[in-house]
């Protein structure tokens, strides 16, 4: 599908990305962008977010003809909160706020979570609409011009500020090269309505909690670490959980662009039990992704490491990640496989309760567990991810009208353990660019095979059906 690729390419382009902004900044400069970074994350997340939500739940192709009520109030809502927050900027700018980091990287920190969440609002419209076109075109845009303005920003002036506004820069571009394809018409403040956008805010603002809390372990891990450890140690961990955090949440998100809409279409067309058989079914290719990415990057990461990660921060990098590691992979099975299940059902307020649970872990390992060192910051994320998929995975599956494929879950785990250990001989056994291709390409064969030769999640059946269809072409 069309709608894959500008993901293959948004994969790539925010690793190198991440990976080249660190080189340039260094660890004490990229700690600071990093910081930046979270606060973007966290203001999108608790006040635009809720928008992008409602248009993934509420929006369609459909309600566009026969409810333009429901675009109208989506755009004022979005319209009226970015100047709410520009102006909001501008007062504590004038007032002279002391945010304890520079003015300006505040700033930028601010408008990349205001282009950030017009951004993902935007693009939830198009893949609202099947408009696969104009999403790889806003998809693509953003980040060659963020590689761009941001990577040559952090090499001409080692400033973080300046990478910041690359970002705010290259996300703007990417707006205005669809404004049209996404219009529906002018924007009408008349047309908005308040019960809609009230209905809005319910079903979304409990999912946007979750979200919130999520986005906030990672700042407040950051910040913490900065103050104890300084910023050079700030950076060290922020790289390692900004590559995790791109490459799972890259991957949970192209999980769920393939198969979410296909669950919103069941229940639209078929009614909710199809709907909850399609998210069961989809748990087990949520898993056959997820389990051999995260396996696969652990047994490689000493090559990796050594091959792609800026010199300054070798040793810590992969000592951060692979304690990062399990709540990365917990996080987009979560996000992947078991929101679906309260994103259907409109039962969203378990999800935001796991989130709490989630950060009481984090902070009562942080600051109970001095002994363990900048450690305990990596652990305390992992733990807290680890708790929210325990949680929500016990309710959530448990819902589902079928029951799990264990045959299937099992083989995966089997598969995962056998590429293991075909794997693991070979670290330190060459130079890094061998290495890393001869590990990928063995674990990648190892693992395929076993899926094919099981037929796991029909992945052989489709295999042979796709070839069959372009043979059947020529």
């Amino acid at each position: 599908m069309t709608v894959l690729l500008p993901f293959v390419i948004n994969a790539g382009l925010n690793f190198v990305l991440g990976l080249l902004i660190a080189y340039f900044l260094g660890p004490a400069e990229f700690g600071r962008y990093a910081i930046g970074a979270a606060m973007l994350v966290l203001l999108n997340t608790a006040l635009l977010d809720w928008i992008r939500l409602s248009a993934v739940r509420f929006y369609s192709q459909k309600t566009r003809e026969e409810q333009p009520q429901i675009r109208a109030t989506l755009d004022v809502l979005s319209a009226g909160i970015t100047l709410a927050l520009c102006g909001i900027l501008v007062a504590a700018v004038v007032a002279g706020v002391d945010f304890g980091l520079p003015v300006m990287l505040v700033a930028g920190s601010v408008l990349g979570g205001i282009c950030a969440g017009l951004f993902d609002y935007h693009g939830a419209i198009a893949r609202a609409r099947f408009l696969d076109a104009a999403y790889a075109r806003l998809i693509i845009v953003k980040n060659v011009l963020a590689l761009l303005l941001m990577v040559g920003g952090a090499w001409w002036t080692r400033d973080a500020t300046v990478v910041m506004f690359g970002g705010v820069l290259s996300a703007m571009a990417a707006l205005l090269a669809v404004r049209r394809a996404l219009a529906d018409g002018p924007l009408a403040w008349s047309a908005a309505r308040r019960d809609l956008a009230s209905d809005f805010a319910r079903y979304a603002l409990p999912i946007v909690g979750a979200n919130a809390i999520y986005s906030l372990i990672p700042l407040l891990n950051r910040s913490l670490l900065a103050d104890s450890n300084g910023f050079a140690e700030a950076g060290y961990f922020s790289l390692a959980a900004d590559m995790g955090l791109r490459l799972f949440g890259m991957l949970a998100t192209t999980l769920e662009i393939v198969m979410l809409r296909e669950v919103l279409r069941l229940d639209e067309t078929k009614g909710v039990r199809a709907a909850q058989k399609r998210i069961a079914a989809n748990f087990v290719i949520v898993l056959m992704v997820s389990l051999p990415v995260a396996a696969g990057l652990f047994l490689v990461l000493p090559a990796f490491e050594a091959l792609l990660v800026p010199a300054k921060f070798h040793g810590h990098f992969s000592g951060y990640l692979q304690l990062l590691l399990p709540g990365l992979v917990a996080l987009a099975v979560f996000a992947a496989g078991i929101y679906p299940v309260f994103l259907l059902g409109k039962r969203t307020g378990l999800v935001t309760l796991a989130a709490l649970a989630g950060l009481l872990v984090n902070l009562a390992l942080v600051f109970s567990a001095g002994a363990l060192g900048p450690e305990r910051y990596a652990l305390g994320q992992t733990l807290s991810f680890l708790v929210v998929l325990a949680i929500t995975g016990w309710v959530g599956l448990r819902s589902l009208p079928v029951s799990l494929n264990w045959r299937e879950i099992g083989i995966i785990i089997a598969a995962v353990v056998a590429m293991a250990i075909v794997v693991w001989p070979l670290s330190g056994r060459l130079s890094p660019l061998p290495e890393l291709l001869v590990q990928g390409t063995l674990g990648l064969a190892v693992y395929g095979g076993l899926m094919l030769a099981f037929d796991v999640a029909r992945c052989r059946t489709l295999l042979r059906l796709w070839l069959a269809m372009r043979k059947s072409r020529r």
